[in-house]
């Protein structure tokens, strides 16, 4: 078994920090930004009760380009038993297979996870911008620029969907019922921002901060 502690952040550098490609526009629409595990964050962009209210009454939607994202390869995947299309939580990570041999690991803690001798592990956090869309509306947000089907009986909690995001290349995960994250390709972030702002905008939600969507729903 091999070891990923080498890849666990470091959290207690002094260093600059590290800045989602979606920063700029987030912004321009009234985010407050802290520095969090060396990662420059949205934590808030109107009061707690308009983004409460976007989260359960509408939709909202919040950059997460700051979790961590590691791309396993290796014939030796097969051994952990993932499925196809179905994400599974193992060690508070969401481990969700592309294809049998390749496996994407997003989100979890600093603690590292065994892995089977012979996969290999890129760290590809900066390579994919990454965005969740919470609340009621969700799946309508969604729906407004995703060609990927996410009717609940398509797509289920855990769905993991690779597939055309706002006509590009992306994936798609159904982390809870009113809870879902899609990520593209860093170089896109701006242009899924943009995208997914102006559908919420017709629905009635914004952005939110990192602090309304701490607590993660879980399937």
């Amino acid at each position: 078994m091999s070891s990923l502690s080498f890849l666990a952040p470091d959290a207690g550098s002094d260093r600059v920090s590290a800045r989602s490609p979606m920063e700029r526009r987030a912004r321009a629409a009234g985010g407050r930004f802290e520095n969090r595990d060396g990662w420059s964050v949205a934590t808030a962009y109107a009061a707690p009760e308009v983004e409460r209210s976007r989260l359960t009454e509408s939709v909202a939607f919040a950059d997460c380009s700051a979790i961590r994202k590691l791309e396993l390869h290796g014939e030796a995947l097969g051994s952990l038993g993932l499925k196809l299309g179905v994400a599974e939580q193992r060690e508070g990570a969401w481990w969700c297979p592309v294809t049998p041999a390749r496996v994407l690991v997003l989100g979890g803690g600093p603690a590292a996870p065994e892995l089977p001798d012979g996969v290999s592990v890129v760290d590809v956090t900066c390579g994919l911008a990454a965005l969740a869309m919470v609340g009621p509306g969700a799946r309508e947000l969604l729906a407004r620029f995703c060609a990927i089907d996410v009717r609940p009986a398509v797509s289920p909690v855990a769905s993991f969907r690779p597939g055309s995001v706002a006509r590009t290349p992306g994936y798609l995960l159904v982390e809870a019922e009113d809870r879902l994250l899609v990520l593209v390709g860093w170089a896109l972030g701006e242009y899924l921002w943009d995208v997914v702002a102006d559908a919420a905008d017709h629905l009635g939600g914004g952005p939110v901060g990192a602090d309304a969507i701490r607590e993660p729903q879980h399937a």
